[in-house]
């Protein structure tokens, strides 16, 4: 069976006859671009068969998107940073309240 996408005939089992499976390249040089390849593609012995669903994207995409991405994931990274800094800070927080309590009591 075919399907039309992006004025292309997209065929839903590979030359083996296999089916083929929807993946996305995130390679630098077709990053985000989402390409029909057989479910053995790139396995040790796998099948070869891939054809590209989306359009080549203009040169000056290609040089922007892969900064993006690290852009993005540095950013991800600090967020995991800073939410690890806050609990350990809410931790601290907590255990001084609580040592606060403890030390009043015995005051009394």
């Amino acid at each position: 069976m075919f399907r039309k996408i992006s004025e292309e005939l997209i065929d839903d089992f590979c030359r083996c006859g296999k089916p083929t499976v929807r993946k996305t390249s995130w390679a630098d040089g077709n990053a985000g671009r989402r390409y029909s390849a057989c479910e053995k593609y790139r396995m040790l012995g796998g099948c070869t068969y891939h054809v590209w669903v989306d359009l080549s994207m203009c040169y000056r995409a290609q040089q922007l998107i892969p900064g993006l991405l690290k852009w993005a994931k540095k950013l991800e990274e600090e967020i995991a940073r800073r939410k690890k800094w806050e609990r350990l800070m809410l931790l601290t927080i907590v255990g001084l309240i609580v040592l606060c309590i403890f030390k009043c009591n015995g005051c009394a």
